[in-house]
């Protein structure tokens, strides 16, 4: 596929995945590439496949929530299916939530929460697995003065971990919705001088993808691998739906309403359909115009 149409495909899947802007995070896509979408894919797909290492899982009421580990699960299986191996790393709070659906593309770590035990167990992951791939999804991420926030400025350092330093993989990407998620070093500056939100994250990743919610950042970078590679791996609105509702099983909730239910900050698995179909419809327009060439 030329340049042109992979652009024109990045900037599709941006749109896409953030629609209305809900948080005011949209100003902020202007201080990154356009085609973010397609660098992140392209960076993946140029390099043999090896370890790569997913960070997900964000406390919500004492336990993970629904945005997080279903993008997460989605690149796991994406990055699978071209030859990486996949690990997880969650923290105890978030791990049974995660481990619901993660496991099922490989092992499910979960660090401590404290601040000692995260340290110890990020040397040990990193000497480990030594990934070649570290993509972090919906995870919260340390600020300035070294602590994790919520969007309402709650701190939650004491019940997430900081698995910031995992992060220093040679490649690195990070999908956020509020900026105080890892990887949001990028747009740091910007959201501090226009407090933006409480606790913005300060830490870095080689890529940085927007989205108006986390879950579908993750899949709009998974229709960008499978059209880079010609794969076939985004999921369903049936799949995800699946997917959400295993998580509901195991205690998750909404970040909005911070209740048991199948939703993802606010939006009905409905919602979270008709964006994955039109992600899909832009993946097979760029395989028509390729065939067509």
């Amino acid at each position: 596929m030329t340049p042109g149409r992979l652009q024109a495909a990045a900037l599709g899947i941006a749109s896409v995945v953030f629609p209305t802007d809900a948080r005011g995070l949209g100003t902020c896509r202007g201080l990154l590439p356009g085609d973010a979408y397609a660098r992140a894919a392209v960076a993946i797909a140029d390099g043999p496949p090896a370890q790569a290492m997913l960070l997900t899982g964000f406390p919500v009421g004492g336990i993970g929530e629904t945005d997080g580990p279903p993008g997460a699960m989605a690149v796991g299986q994406t990055l699978a299916a071209l030859g990486w191996d996949v690990v997880t790393v969650a923290c105890d709070t978030t791990a049974p939530v995660v481990d619901a659906l993660l496991a099922d593309v490989g092992p499910v770590i979960a660090a401590p929460c404290t601040e000692r035990g995260a340290e110890v167990a990020c040397e040990t992951l990193r000497r480990d697995f030594a990934p070649d791939l570290a993509v972090a999804i919906e995870r919260p991420g340390t600020t300035a003065d070294g602590r994790r926030l919520t969007m309402r400025g709650e701190d939650i350092t004491g019940i997430a971990a900081a698995l910031d330093p995992l992060m220093r993989a040679p490649l690195s990407m990070a999908v956020g919705d509020g900026g105080n998620e890892i990887g949001m070093g990028a747009i740091a500056p910007y959201l501090q001088a226009k407090g933006l939100i409480p606790g913005v994250s300060v830490t870095r990743a080689s890529h940085l993808l927007l989205a108006e919610v986390s879950n579908w950042g993750a899949y709009g970078l998974v229709a960008m691998l499978d059209i880079v590679t010609g794969r076939d791996t985004l999921p369903d609105g049936a799949t995800e739906a699946a997917w959400i509702e295993r998580l509901v099983a195991s205690g998750a909730v909404d970040g909005m309403s911070r209740s048991n239910t199948a939703m993802v900050d606010g939006h009905s698995l409905e919602v979270n359909a008709q964006m994955l179909a039109s992600l899909r419809a832009i993946v097979e327009r760029c395989r028509g115009a390729s065939d067509a060439a």
